[in-house]
């Protein structure tokens, strides 16, 4: 019951945003500082934003990503994987600290690799999922820009025979969002 009414209130807000008291819509580019699973891993991610004020509750909120990942490795064959992804966010946001209003987010989501090979790894299947968790600050007093940080994996929770993942555990994320 709770599911379809979050379910109804996710579609009303996104074909009637003026419902909502305020939404926010916004860009992040990510990029790959460091990565692991392959280790010369290296790539980038735009990511569009959906926040609705009305998914807020105290100090947590629910926002919807979604968009797009290139990464690339040191590899004379297999060597790019583009991935398109959506996903749910929470976000815990913490007291502001000067001009700063620090977070922390938790993301698992749905992604679709255009390849099953990177590097000399085996994906498995086309179909994965995005985990995510990351720190970041809202900068100034209108809160439009953020930074921070998160550690992002895509694999597919062994749902094929084959699942080498691919990890980066420091991503570094500029953002700014607009009303």
């Amino acid at each position: 019951m709770l599911a379809k009414r979050l379910l109804s209130c996710f579609l009303l807000s996104l074909c009637f945003p003026q419902l909502c008291a305020a939404t926010y819509y916004g860009g992040t580019f990510s990029t790959t500082l460091i990565g692991s699973e392959p280790p010369s891993l290296r790539g980038y991610q735009f990511m569009l934003n959906y926040d609705p004020e009305r998914f807020q509750w105290r100090q947590f909120n629910v926002y919807f990503d979604g968009g797009f990942s290139h990464f690339t490795a040191n590899s004379a064959y297999h060597s790019t994987v583009n991935i398109c992804s959506v996903a749910p966010v929470i976000r815990y946001t913490f007291k502001r600290r000067g001009p700063f209003l620090p977070y922390l987010e938790l993301s698992i989501g749905l992604a679709y690799l255009n390849r099953t090979r990177f590097e000399d790894r085996n994906l498995g299947i086309h179909f994965t999922f995005q985990d995510r968790i990351g720190i970041g600050a809202f900068l100034g007093k209108a809160e439009r820009f953020t930074l921070g940080a998160h550690v992002l994996h895509y694999s597919n929770a062994h749902l094929s025979a084959h699942n080498s993942g691919i990890t980066a555990p420091l991503v570094l994320d500029v953002g700014y969002r607009f009303q």
